[in-house]
């Protein structure tokens, strides 16, 4: 797997997780290392180069044409400082900040979430609660590391009291996560719940009955899977069917990038 790291909050787990033995995801808890805090937005540095200045900013959005806000932007340094100052749609107002992502900018595996929660909105990072201590464990327990992927979001600011975005939001925030996969070329998307599926794969899509299934779109291969918040509200049921398409997504891997 292509390895071009960022900025990355330390693993909280130990040693592996074995399906079945207990419960998987004991101990989960938002992350709280004073090293993590989320950073002012001029300063903020996940995997990308130093702030380039409003200027810059407001020129490549004057040159990109009409309909499409990011075209000929090829540098995901570039397009995380114009995403930083979106104002598209108004769940920037109720929102500390813009929640970019944060990855290996050359990552063969992306995630896909539905929406920052509270601790990513107040860190500034995607997938840092509980959702995204379980992801890491999922991901450490099948020989992935979080530093090897990209992780986004549908939308990129926190909808009120974490409710579902609207439509017209997921419309108004998709062009900044297109953009993303458009510049990093992932192999594999993974859709993480019912929203991400939807949006980028087909509306029909049904995550209890289309988890664990493969599509193929635009040269992707994209996987259905829970949402990990949904698996811990439901672990008894959730458990070894996330557990079952991570080892899905391993082999997956395997075939299309080693």
């Amino acid at each position: 797997m292509k390895s071009k790291p960022g900025v990355f909050q330390r693993s909280l787990f130990g040693g592996e997780s074995v399906p079945g033995q207990g419960t998987l995801f004991d101990g989960l808890t938002p992350v709280t290392d004073p090293g993590a805090r989320r950073l002012p937005e001029q300063q903020e540095t996940t995997g990308c180069k130093p702030d380039l200045g409003q200027e810059l900013s407001r020129d490549l959005e004057a040159k990109a044409p009409a309909g499409d806000r990011f075209a000929g932007i090829d540098d995901l340094a570039l397009l995380r400082q114009l995403v930083l100052k979106c104002r598209q749609c108004s769940l920037r107002q109720g929102a500390r900040g813009v929640v970019f992502g944060e990855g290996n900018p050359e990552a063969e595996i992306m995630f896909v979430g539905e929406g920052p929660g509270k601790t990513e909105d107040e860190m500034g990072r995607p997938f840092v609660g509980r959702a995204g201590q379980l992801l890491d464990l999922m991901l450490k327990s099948h020989g992935f590391s979080r530093e090897e992927t990209f992780i986004a979001n549908i939308v990129k600011c926190r909808p009120p009291g974490n409710r579902l975005p609207s439509p017209d939001e997921v419309q108004a925030c998709l062009p900044n996560l297109m953009a993303q996969i458009r510049i990093i070329r992932p192999k594999i998307i993974v859709a993480l719940g019912a929203l991400a599926s939807q949006t980028l794969i087909n509306p029909g899509l049904r995550v209890t009955r289309d988890r664990g299934k493969w599509f193929e779109k635009d040269g992707i291969s994209y996987l259905v899977t829970f949402h990990p918040a949904a698996v811990l509200r439901d672990e008894r049921n959730k458990r070894r069917l996330i557990w079952e398409d991570f080892l899905s997504l391993k082999q997956k891997h395997a075939e299309l990038c080693r």
